[in-house]
């Protein structure tokens, strides 16, 4: 604790007197708010700290479990205590619910206060930052030509060759000196991506994650991850909940986050514009399907700004990259734990000649498909969903829920202002639904699944790419890119 305030120089000055008044005053507003809050009937678990609420245990814990067990003990839909007297949050993993908010309502659910200075210092502010329906819109469609998948299909040659080419280079390596070697696996798929990304969304070759810009931004991500999660981030959030003023003061735990946008913005973003202004002068159309093409043709018409370029190019960098090289870790991860899996698997990718084509991956391997899926499933790259609503609104439910007051509530009134969090892993792992949930099983995959009402309306009825008109616009080509990293890694040779 002490270490963690003297990376938060500022609070190290204030005296303890005003920081226990302020935590008194906190604790005062938060017991007002809760009379006042049109969520204060819905079951509470136990044991709220009166400085914490109930946060500190989440953050403390593996992500989900302790949301699993209140699950188990409260049902779908319940409230926390938040740190520091914030005002109590929603937390549902109601399927109806969630589906409502996802699908009909998400433009009235916004990112909080916490997530998207977050995204904008992680990301940058693209498509994943902004809010409202409009601006969204315009936002996406800018993208989304880029991303059909026809257009993965017509460049699916060149994912398969930037895997190839960083895949060969471990193999060369592990068959040089396997005994006592032990490797990141992060670090290579880490560079895979990488190099994928480059090449599909901006005809850029990161020379097999090997040139400059591709280790400065590998080496910016390794730098970054260990200062966010070193000084117990949990506290770093629930100040940020409860005191947002935070986000703009020159704090090195939060700052940091920035360092890869920034080294994007001040490398390789620029390069990438100076080539394609290049290119675009001798062969147009040639280079026009790529996103930076479409992104910088959409300046020139002043739909949008030279800065939102820089923005969307950190963005897709960072977002395309770093989401599918911890899916393949983790892949690697488990097929490595399970001999029989990896086997299997490994049989089914020998059944094709040569190497896959798009169409072998997506219709004649269906255990790698399996695969995927419950890696997603086990470890979906956002573990949790924080929204706030911008207007008062009525949640419906598919389980009611009891009140204090002894009613039963089928939906759920909540005002605008209200922090409604969606605990993505927990809900992929929630015991009443899935057999064995912690276990690592594609094998579920190619059986029937449970009940379709219970489980997310979203991509095989999981929330790893979230849902509706706000899901990750880059979906078809993490799942390509992914499942072409697992069909040329050394457990499948």
């Amino acid at each position: 604790m002490d270490h963690i305030v003297l990376k938060l120089n500022f609070i190290l000055c204030l005296p303890v007197a005003y920081l226990a008044a302020v935590a008194l005053a906190c604790t005062c507003y938060a017991i007002l708010a809760t009379t006042q809050s049109s969520i204060r009937h819905l079951p509470l678990p136990p044991g709220a700290k009166i400085c914490w609420g109930h946060e500190k245990e989440v953050f403390s814990n593996q992500p989900g479990l302790t949301f699993r067990k209140w699950i188990r003990q409260l049902g779908l839909t319940f409230r926390i205590k938040a740190a520091f007297g914030a005002p109590d949050i929603l937390v549902t993993s109601d399927p109806i619910a969630i589906a409502y908010i996802l699908q009909k309502r998400i433009y009235d659910y916004h990112h909080s206060s916490i997530v998207r200075p977050r995204i904008a210092r992680l990301l940058g502010k693209g498509l994943g930052w902004v809010e409202g329906e409009m601006e969204h819109k315009r936002m996406k469609r800018l993208a989304m030509p880029a991303l059909t998948a026809e257009n993965i299909k017509d460049m699916s040659s060149d994912v398969m060759n930037c895997v190839g080419q960083v895949i060969g280079e471990l193999k060369d390596l592990v068959q040089k000196d396997i005994s006592g070697m032990q490797i990141n696996v992060l670090d290579w798929t880490g560079k895979a991506t990488l190099n994928v990304v480059g090449r599909f969304a901006f005809l850029h070759d990161f020379e097999g994650g090997n040139s400059r810009d591709a280790k400065n931004i590998l080496n910016a991500r390794k730098t970054a991850v260990p200062v966010v999660t070193q000084y117990m981030a949990h506290l770093t959030l629930m100040l940020l909940r409860r005191f947002p003023i935070l986000n703009h003061l020159p704090i090195n735990v939060i700052r940091s986050q920035a360092l890869a946008k920034r080294t994007i913005h001040a490398g390789v973003a620029k390069e990438l514009i100076y080539r394609n202004r290049l290119l675009s002068r001798d062969n147009h159309e040639t280079y026009s399907k790529d996103l930076l093409s479409r992104l910088l043709s959409a300046a020139a018409k002043g739909q949008i700004t030279m800065a939102e370029v820089y923005e969307h190019i950190s963005t897709f960098i960072i977002s395309g990259f770093e989401t599918t090289t911890t899916v393949v870790g983790f892949a690697a991860w488990e097929l490595s734990r399970h001999s029989e899996k990896q086997a299997r698997l490994r049989e089914e990718l020998l059944t094709v000649n040569g190497q896959p084509t798009y169409k072998d991956i997506h219709e004649r391997l269906p255990y790698l498909d399996a695969t995927l899926k419950e890696i997603l499933r086990l470890y979906p790259a956002l573990p949790y969903m924080e929204r706030v609503a911008t207007k008062d609104d009525s949640l419906p439910l598919y389980q009611a829920v009891p009140l204090s007051d002894g009613r039963m509530a089928h939906e759920l009134h909540v005002k605008a202002g209200q922090t409604v969090v969606i605990p993505i892993i927990s809900i992929q792992r929630q015991d009443s639904v899935w057999s064995n949930p912690d276990d690592f099983q594609p094998e579920r995959w190619l059986e029937p699944l449970p009940p379709r009402e219970r489980l997310p309306s979203g991509w095989s009825n999981l929330l790893a790419f979230s849902d509706g008109p706000r899901s990750c616009i880059g979906a078809r080509l993490a799942i390509f890119n992914a499942k072409a990293c697992l069909t040329d890694t050394p457990f499948s040779s």
